[in-house]
């Protein structure tokens, strides 16, 4: 049932509670729960020295900074002392949810699939520091301000600076100030776009902060902490801060790309930042690791010099590696772009192996040669064969792309290579052995992006927990508007082929076992307590607002109630055409529906495997 605010169906067996304001207090966390009642009832949270701890300045202009969400941002007066104060923590021991929650250990959930006997850089192992951590605090400075959008690149003007540094999820304050750690980070020498596809020109936008090649300027690492390496953060050189716009708990790509890390998929990494520009709160964003150079050679050691194509809908249409062809049969790599301006094509090449010929686009059209059964015998029954199986072995990781296919089909995420297809990544390292040859020895991998569309989030009528496990497609029509389904052959002739398929069914009833299950994921979000994911957003979240049911001054869609609602009571939401599904009822419906959906499966097609693989089979990291 819909309801004006935002609130309809709520989560089984548990009783209807109060609004955000008194819920927070009522959230069995002792000591935190005054001053998270404050910020919940859009009040002034305080200190332990009982003066406000956030004071607004209500100048009654329109703040222009750029991205304010209607001119209706509020800054921070706090004086000329804009880092405050920390207060003591509330909680003395580390939230678990920082150290890879019930789902396993920091290992397992957040370090890249590597091989064990790979020896890790300094730059990796800082960035699996930094990312288990909970929670940062981004604070820019001096930073022109800017109407409208940012789609390209804007360098820092002279004064300006960008500060890293960790602070407490449970911390009340807008802009705390760095702990006892320091500032990670703090350099003049940055620049700044807005990224999203759908959600560019969102009130509320996401943000690119893009650093220099290492060997220029900026303070290094604080005091003993080593995330800082030259002016790189934790070695990156590139840091996306999404809005999760479309996500009313706050949690969804948190839960998605921590399922992937545990998995054993190769994918980015996930934490959580406050942002703020001078005095003026931002808001709560996601910190994603991006998909680069850095990136490869974390997962790929020496096989970092390959192609990277980062998929789009665009001058070819969308990516859905089906097999193109020219005059006279002509299925190169010239076939998969049209557009001279490589930011309009459907595979874009974001990364580019030594040799010359690397950006021909060669490789590609091998790629989908390959997996598209091209001059095999057979027909349709070509995918069903042992040659079949054998040809996409040698061209790409058939794992790690299985792997990943059975992650997204539980997360119901459709905006990647399902019902769009795009968003994704393909990675050509070369065979191992093969040296610095991708071209003519090209080996592919698949690595997921863009989670923020998934438990639950629809705009089209469609239940995608209810997708049939071997037939995706089957549930894209609404999608399409019944006029299409998505053609997605990757997934389609893979799950043709009986070995594909059972590891693929293997690894889901694994997932179902282990990992996607309510009790995994509920323990995950943590509701009841507090050392979950709801620990870590919430206090972040409700400080974008001074009331519980007005807009956020940071430009997000959602009141603090209804993230409350979302996240904590898990209720379903509706804003214009956006349906969001409390998280906890996706993933019961979706995990029901895929045991009836196996055992159906099972009663002609036994287990490929006694008991699955739980570490993922390693990656080409070697010439």
């Amino acid at each position: 049932m819909k309801h004006a605010a935002g609130v309809g169906r709520g989560e089984g067996g548990r009783g209807e509670e109060a609004p955000a304001r008194e819920a927070v207090a009522r959230g069995g966390r002792g000591e935190e729960a005054p001053a998270r009642e404050a910020v919940a009832r859009g009040g002034r949270g305080r200190a332990d020295s009982g003066r406000a701890d956030t004071r607004w300045a209500d100048s009654g202009r329109a703040d222009s900074r750029m991205g304010a969400a209607d001119g209706n941002r509020r800054q921070i007066a706090d004086g000329d002392n804009m880092y405050q104060t920390p207060r003591p923590r509330l909680r003395s021991k580390r939230r678990r949810a920082s150290r890879g929650g019930p789902m396993g250990t920091a290992t397992a959930a957040t370090a890249p699939a590597a091989t064990a006997s790979t020896a890790r850089s300094g730059h990796a192992q800082a960035k699996d520091k930094f990312f288990a951590a909970s929670m940062y605090m981004f604070h820019i400075t001096g930073f022109p301000q800017q109407p409208g959008v940012l789609p390209g690149q804007v360098d820092a003007p002279p004064g300006a600076r960008l500060d890293v540094w960790g602070t407490d999820p449970a911390d009340s304050r807008h802009i705390p100030g760095p702990g006892g750690d320091g500032v990670l980070l703090s350099t003049p020498h940055f620049s700044l776009a807005n990224s999203g596809n759908r959600t560019l020109h969102a009130p509320k936008r996401s943000w690119k902060v893009t650093l220099p090649h290492e060997g220029g300027h900026g303070n290094g690492a604080g005091p003993g902490n080593g995330a800082g390496h030259g002016h790189h953060l934790a070695g990156m050189a590139r840091i996306n801060l999404k809005s999760m716009y479309n996500d009313p708990s706050q949690m969804r790509e948190a839960l998605a790309w921590r399922m992937f890390g545990a998995a054993g998929v190769p994918a980015a990494r996930h934490t959580y930042a406050k942002l703020a520009f001078d005095a003026t709160y931002y808001g709560l964003f996601s910190v994603i690791e991006q998909v680069d150079k850095r990136f490869l050679a974390d997962h790929f050691g020496e096989n970092d010099h390959g192609n990277l194509y980062k998929a789009y809908c665009g001058d070819v249409g969308c990516a859905t590696l089906e097999h193109r062809t020219g005059p006279g049969g002509d299925d190169s790599g010239r076939q998969y772009y049209k557009s001279a301006d490589e930011d309009h094509r459907t595979y874009r090449l974001k990364a580019c192996g030594d040799d010359q010929d690397a950006g021909s686009y060669d490789d590609l059209a091998a790629f989908i040669r390959v997996i598209n059964g091209v001059g095999l015998p057979g027909g349709d029954g070509r995918f069903g064969t042992d040659a079949y199986r054998a040809s996409v072995d040698g061209i790409m990781n058939v794992p790690a792309f299985l792997r990943w296919a059975g992650v997204n089909l539980l997360l119901g995420s459709w905006d990647n290579y399902y019902a769009t297809p795009s968003n994704y990544y393909l990675y050509n390292s070369g065979r191992a052995g093969a040296g610095r040859d991708v071209r003519d020895a090209p080996y592919f991998t698949f690595i997921p992006w863009d989670y923020d569309n998934c438990l639950g989030i629809d705009y089209f009528g469609t239940q995608w927990q209810y997708t049939d496990i071997l037939n995706w497609p089957s549930n894209t029509e609404a999608y399409w508007r019944h006029h299409a389904r998505s053609r997605i052959p990757l997934v389609q002739n893979l799950l043709r082929n009986p070995h594909c398929q059972g590891y693929y069914l293997d690894h889901l009833e694994y997932l179902l076992d282990t990992q996607f299950n309510p009790g995994a994921i509920e323990a995950l979000i943590g509701r009841d307590s507090g050392d979950g994911l709801w620990g870590r957003v919430s206090q972040a979240a409700y400080l974008e607002s001074t009331t519980p049911y007005g807009a956020p001054f940071t430009g997000r869609q959602f009141t603090n109630d209804e993230v409350y609602r979302a996240g904590c009571r898990q209720n379903e939401l509706h804003h214009g055409q956006e349906k969001a599904d409390g998280i906890m009822n996706y993933v019961r419906m979706r995990y029901d529906r895929a045991r009836q959906q196996l055992a159906e499966i099972r009663k002609t097609t036994p287990r490929e495997t006694g008991d699955f693989p739980a570490t993922m089979e390693p990656l080409p990291a070697a010439k």
